[in-house]
């Protein structure tokens, strides 16, 4: 576990480093995140910087949804409602369905740069913050100081053949 994670989870509950953090997400207001974010290379333009910025904001906005497996493409598959599957390419017919909302946003975050993918992400994670939606801050946290890296990682996540546990297990 990198140092600002574990920051982030010591300081899951107090109130005033939360606050602080959630100002790392403006960037009018971002100067009074860094005091608690320098020690973690989050002041300045690189990507690192970047990426350290978004990780401590969106953890502060949901700290409960914190989980240790997945990544982006795994949040993004479980947003999508429940007509919309995105192992699924064609109908029963035979023909190509398109993405739904879910899949669509998931393409625009994929196709981010390096200068807006910390912004798009910063949409979808507080997105899954209010559907109970677990999002592992680890992983995100390498994954944006290393974008575009993480693309194809996100990508078979989000495109992976139906499992099992998606389908409720029937065996029988």
């Amino acid at each position: 576990m990198s140092a600002l994670m574990e920051f982030l989870q010591r300081n899951a509950t107090n109130k005033r480093v939360l606050a602080a953090l959630r100002c790392a997400l403006v960037e009018s207001t971002e100067m009074r995140a860094w005091p608690l974010l320098a020690r973690f290379d989050g002041i300045g333009s690189s990507q690192r910087a970047r990426a350290v910025r978004t990780v401590a904001g969106l953890f502060a906005m949901h700290p409960d949804s914190h989980c240790d497996s997945g990544n982006m493409g795994t949040v993004c598959r479980a947003l999508c409602h429940e007509d919309e599957r995105p192992w699924e390419t064609s109908d029963s017919e035979g023909r190509a369905v398109a993405p739904g909302p879910m899949g669509r946003r998931f393409m625009a975050l994929l196709n981010a740069d390096r200068e807006e993918i910390c912004r798009r992400v910063s949409l979808i994670v507080a997105y899954a913050g209010s559907q109970g939606v677990g999002v592992n801050y680890a992983a995100l946290e390498k994954d944006l100081a290393e974008w575009p890296r993480a693309r194809e990682a996100w990508a078979s996540a989000f495109w992976a053949p139906q499992t099992d546990s998606e389908t409720g297990g029937d065996d029988a």
